[in-house]
């Protein structure tokens, strides 16, 4: 096979390549795919047989098999990094005998990887799968635009046009139009990485012709939907087993001093990357950073390695080009990098990523991942490395972020639940009956609803057409008749409130959903308008449906546990007093009127926990229910099924919904219930701890190091309590007390202050404004001058057969720990002898922060581990008659 040859079209090229020295137009390359046959071999390992693999085939079989069928929408075929995305995008095209094929990439080192694959049929020659007689394409390659018509339609006398998103985005209309007006097929490669604008323009311009999306994660970094079918989905796990992504190996590091974080990781990475030289590995580390000035400070802590030959690698950095292909030559074992080396960088050497700054979701995480995946000659698993102490970390990324998460299952896992989350969105569109740009929009309403009695003869949603009057308009709508839903929008112009003048307006949108549960015999409507016409569209939809109002309502509020209620307001049968809104300890005080039916309720808002996670709801007697967020429409319908079964449970008493509720009252002193924890505001915690310290005259230590506990000994004035701050310099009293309003203040007795970088001030000073949570052993909390607690009861009475006796002859019982002299006398020492023999790890924890005094694990055949907390008391007098007193204070 000869050369590839080249012709330049102004910043565009037109390339091909001749077969056995003869060259041919792009309408006899076309002529030759028609009349040849392609040969859809697969690879046999055992056999040494080359071939496709079967994540190649499926998406092969399913992009043919999709074209020849009656959906003309985009389709999207999702295949993990590393298992042949490019080879089966050059098969669907010969196989498929496309026309004339529009590939869009999202890069220029991806450009020119497809266009070399593309004259040459990649792998397809060497496996046979095409014959002598399959000509190679002529393949076109747009850089930068055209100038004229002369230059298009040298670029159209092609078979395959190559393009980066970034040069369609600058097409003119008419150009761009005129080009894809030729073009047969839509291929995008890494569809997550075009932007939702750009996107829509290209496949605006292909409607009614196929369009086909490979990625490898069929969600955007922008966190908007790629939209199209996913027609073939081989999974990540599936990836794994077959053996085509490489097994992932976490590396944490535990760094709470931010200042040293860098040097943390940046020593793991080298440590690894040695490790991995020594044992043959042809290895290179990428580390990762957020920003240029970021990346320039992390290259200082590689740039000592000489040896490795650290490379500092950005879009502004000078002579970048020479730089990649040194890397490709594996001439640098350390890149520091800004989101660089993406798609259509192909680097299976890439294996050990330093992760400086977090990703900030998860679906860049899961691209990122991708890039040190692939297998080849002389590479193990790939190796990630980052500081599991970092406060920065994204909350849809923490699971990744434990010391003890095993990165093979979660990113599989995490991967597998996002696309099905895809998938049901996209099960839920393809059941609408016409086209729609509301279905391409995104919508996210907020999650709200309204919800009304109908019988099943009376759902119409057709009649909706009627809806719309002289001051607003139908602008578009879908109807799903499967799912029973509908939505649409309406504009209105509304007079500007700041002339009095006519001529102007201000344009509304407004948007529309209904939801019809068969199952419940329940319409559901959200309106975005506020004001919107809701009675009239249920009088269309659904006849006289009947609004459920009034007391079934607030039914949604039950099942949520440790419910909060942060306002209620109540319709009160009072001269003067229709109205009146309570929050925080007034809400405990209204109870006894809602139940003795002097009060009704009118609205409530809350939190509580439902199925493990944080929910809020909110409730309206007028019949309005809905919560604190906002979610696509389908996740729309799936909360309006759950709301829909609340509400239509008889079984649920709403006002002792309100008494299961968390109370809350003032303090007037400290109750006599034992305190069991002390935790630092929530204020600090969300701050980056590394950088505060407390300090006294004496010392200064990092916040990290100290521990808020509760003293031994407490004054006997119920309106102060004692804890103390723990550091390894000792304790340190500070003292809290109530004054006449309720209020917390604090005293410190070592003048401790608090420092955030140079700013200082008194530590009682800042817990006067930010004061400590205090948790009591009845599950109630104290905060500042409140105390929360439930009304449910959780004290459960214990099997004492469950007691083991044991001797403690000859042991002081009031010496709790065995000290680092092994006290053989000690409660501590005396249990370790008692139990050492029935685990294989038996650790002595004592100490400040501990998690126990003693931590015990066995290993059960290796498929479980037993680990056992097992905490120590001592008691202040060494006689019998000395414990009761000291269990009870906790």
């Amino acid at each position: 096979m000869s050369s590839p040859y080249e012709k330049k079209i102004g910043n565009s090229t037109l390339s091909w390549q001749q077969l056995d020295g003869i060259e041919k137009t792009h309408e006899e390359v076309f002529e030759s795919w028609e009349q040849s046959l392609f040969l859809f071999k697969e690879e046999n390992i055992a056999c040494e047989t080359e071939g496709l693999r079967p994540p190649q085939l499926g998406g092969i079989f399913a992009a043919l098999g999709y074209e020849k069928s009656d959906d003309k929408g985009a389709a999207s075929i999702v295949m993990p990094t590393g298992t042949g995305k490019t080879e089966t995008i050059l098969s669907i095209v010969v196989a498929g005998k496309f026309k004339k094929t529009l590939v869009v990439v999202p890069s220029d080192p991806l450009r020119k990887q497809t266009q070399k694959k593309f004259i040459q049929l990649g792998l397809l020659r060497q496996f046979g799968l095409i014959t002598t007689e399959t000509a190679n394409p002529v393949v076109a390659t747009i850089k930068h635009g055209v100038n004229d018509d002369f230059e298009l339609l040298q670029l159209l006398q092609s078979n395959v046009i190559v393009a980066s998103a970034s040069a369609l985005a600058k097409f003119p209309k008419e150009y761009l139009l005129k080009l894809t007006k030729e073009c047969s097929h839509l291929i995008v490669d890494e569809a997550h990485h075009v932007t939702a604008v750009t996107w829509a323009r290209v496949k605006s311009c292909f409607q009614n012709k196929p369009v086909f999306q490979f990625t490898a994660t069929p969600f955007r970094s922008d966190c908007s939907r790629i939209e199209g079918k996913i027609i073939f989905n081989y999974s990540l796990k599936a990836a794994q087993h077959d053996g085509y992504f490489k097994p992932i190996e976490f590396h944490p590091v535990r760094e709470f001093v931010e200042e040293k974080s860098d040097q943390a990781i940046a020593n793991k990475a080298i440590e690894l990357l040695k490790a991995d030289l020594d044992a043959g590995l042809n290895h290179i580390v990428m580390a990762r950073a957020r920003t240029i000035k970021r990346a320039e400070k992390i290259f200082e802590l590689y740039a000592v390695e000489k040896e490795l030959n650290p490379v500092l690698l950005h879009n502004n950095v000078k002579k970048k080009n020479n730089i990649l292909e040194n890397i490709k030559r594996c001439k640098h074992r350390i890149i520091i990098c800004v989101d660089m080396l993406g798609e259509g960088f192909d680097l299976p050497q890439l294996k050990i990523s330093a992760i400086h700054d977090p990703h900030k979701s998860i679906n860049i995480m899961l691209q990122f991942t991708g890039r040190f995946t692939r297998k080849a000659d002389k590479v193990g698993t790939a190796k990630f490395i980052a500081n599991i102490a970092n406060p920065n970390v994204n909350e849809s990324l923490e699971e990744l972020y434990r010391e003890d998460s095993d990165w093979n299952i979660l990113i599989s896992d995490i991967s597998a639940g996002k696309i099905k989350d895809e998938k049901d969105y996209q099960e839920f569109r393809s059941k609408f009956s016409a086209p729609s740009k509301l279905l391409d929009l995104g919508l996210t309403p907020s999650i709200s609803t309204t919800i009304y009695k109908m019988k099943a003869s009376k759902w119409t949603p057709a009649n909706f057409q009627n809806f719309s009057n002289k001051y607003f308009q139908l602008v578009d709508s879908t109807i799903n008749d499967e799912q029973d839903t509908l939505i649409f929008s309406v504009k209105s112009y509304i007079p500007v409130g700041w002339a009095s003048s006519k001529e102007l307006f201000d344009e509304f949108w407004g948007l529309y959903i209904a939801y019809y549960d068969k199952e419940l015999s329940l319409l559901f409507i959200h309106s975005s308008d506020k004001d919107g016409l809701v009675k009239k569209l249920v009088k269309l939809l659904a006849g006289n449906a009947i609004q459920i109002k009034g007391e079934h309502v607030f039914r949604a509020l039950a099942g949520l546990k440790r419910l909060k209620l942060q306002n209620v307001g109540l319709n009160k049968n009072k001269q003067g007093l229709r109205y009146s809104m309570h929050t925080g300890t007034e809400i405990n005080e209204q109870i006894p009127d809602i139940e003795a039916k002097r009060a009704i309720k009118s609205n409530i808002f809350g939190k509580g926990y439902e199925d493990g996670g944080l929910v809020s709801v909110g409730c309206s007697h007028k019949g309005k229910v809905w919560a604190m967020d906002s979610d696509s429409v389908d996740k729309w319908v799936s909360w309006c099924k759950i709301i829909g079964r609340k509400i239509l449970d008889d079984s649920i008493d709403t006002n002792q919904v309100l008494k299961t509720a968390m109370q809350t009252e003032e303090l007037k002193e400290f109750p006599d219930i034992p305190v069991l924890l002390v935790e630092w505001p929530v204020e600090i915690l969300r701050k980056n701890e590394s950088t505060i310290t407390i300090s006294s005259i004496k010392w200064k230590e990092s916040l990290v190091n100290c521990e808020l506990a509760v003293s031994n000994t407490q004054n006997a004035d119920t309106k102060m309590f004692a804890f103390d701050l723990v550091t390894d310099y000792g304790k340190s009293r500070i003292l809290a007390s109530l004054n006449s309003a309720g209020e917390m203040i604090f005293r410190s007795e070592d003048n401790l202050r608090i420092n955030f970088g140079e700013q200082q001030q008194e530590l009682s000073e800042y817990f006067n404004e930010y004061p400590p949570t205090f948790f009591l052993s009845d599950t109630s909390i104290i905060d500042g001058g409140l105390r929360y607690y439930p009304t449910e009861e959780y004290a459960y009475l214990y099997d004492k057969n469950n007691i083991d006796d044991w001797d403690w002859s000859n042991i002081d019982i009031s010496k709790e720990s065995q000290t680092e002299h092994k006290l053989t006398n000690s409660i501590q020492y005396h249990t370790i002898q008692q139990i050492k023999n029935d685990y294989d790890v038996v650790f002595d924890d004592d100490g400040s922060g501990e998690i126990a005094d003693i931590v015990s694990i066995k290993n059960i055949e290796d498929k479980e581990l037993i680990i056992d907390l097992f905490h120590c008391k001592y008691c202040p007098k060494n006689k019998k008659r000395g414990r009761y007193t000291w269990c009870k204070g906790g």
